[in-house]
């Protein structure tokens, strides 16, 4: 649906139909400007406020490609997007979680007056983080930023606004122009290098956030929520002075028997954190407890 090809070919490819058209290189060098300026165009009437569907104030770059109106995004600079939490890009009621094999993990969301946005190649199953009939905002988590489906090896979320006037499942013919902030992102083979989220219903301090704590660590923040200075490790640790009140584990890449961390007090206690984002956070009892040791097992059991 959305595997892209590296852009230096996209350019070539241009060029050479360019040529045949009879149009100047120059043209279609205007034609794949990236740092031209978006459409002024408005959005229409009854159109909700999309926002990019990531944290407030963090910066993307989103492309056209070869599929316009819809958008693939990365991380600024794409420095690697893998794993990133999306959000709801406005308010709405989830209509249809699924797999195709090109989409493949794939959100819809119904946002009222026709209006729908989709959310493809997520990197958990669909349904890991909403339902369908969940209610959502833009502060509510529904998947991470992956590479499903016929992504290819390029980890990205491909984004679409569309409109159907009745019905709760839409498809791509029912795209539209892609609207942030009341500003129009579209034009065939279009890249923004720099676009900052205004979805500002997510906390700009929200807990943890993947960034904090790398792929393979787990993470003990000083104070409650995730924040604070923190402590991390990726192995077995004998002892730690580091205050904990909460904690944020993240191995992003799971090894069987061994993908799951067994934290022990010098207070006394034992707590598990399971793999992933979203079953592998939580704070601990507020008032703080010192970390005796950290192991790294198998599946967390009831009691150890």
């Amino acid at each position: 649906m959305s595997s892209t090809p590296p852009r230096s070919a996209l350019l070539a490819l241009l060029t050479a139909l360019a040529l045949v058209l009879g149009l100047g290189a120059t043209t279609v060098g205007a034609a794949n400007a990236a740092t031209a300026g978006a459409p002024a165009a408005a959005p229409s009437a009854g159109k909700p406020d999309f926002h990019l569907p990531f944290a407030c104030g963090t910066t993307w770059q989103l492309d056209t490609w070869g599929h316009d109106p819809a958008l693939d995004i990365v991380k600024e600079g794409n420095p690697g997007s893998d794993g990133l939490p999306v959000y709801a890009s406005a308010p709405g009621t989830v209509s249809a979680v699924y797999w195709n094999d090109g989409s493949g993990n794939t959100i819809q969301i119904n946002h009222g007056n026709g209006w729908f946005t989709a959310y493809y190649h997520l990197q958990e199953a669909p349904d890991a983080y909403v339902k369908v009939g969940r209610q959502v905002t833009g502060a509510t988590q529904i998947g991470r930023v992956g590479k499903s489906g016929a992504a290819g090896d390029w980890a990205h979320l491909h984004y679409e606004q569309r409109y159907l006037a009745s019905g709760t499942f839409t498809d791509e013919s029912h795209r539209r122009p892609v609207h942030f902030g009341g500003v129009e992102y579209s034009g065939a083979g279009r890249q923004w290098a720099s676009v900052t989220s205004g979805n500002c219903a997510t906390p700009q301090t929200a807990p943890y956030q993947p960034w904090n704590c790398p792929n393979g660590f787990v993470c003990f923040y000083a104070q409650t929520g995730g924040r604070g200075a923190v402590c991390k490790t990726d192995g077995n640790v004998p002892a730690s002075t580091c205050g904990l009140r909460g904690s944020f584990f993240n191995n992003g890449n799971p090894e069987a028997g061994a993908d799951h961390a067994y934290v022990s007090f010098k207070e006394g206690g034992t707590s598990c954190l399971h793999h992933g984002w979203w079953e592998g956070r939580g704070d601990f009892a507020a008032g703080g407890r010192t970390i005796k040791a950290v192991t790294w097992g198998g599946e967390c059991a009831a009691a150890r």
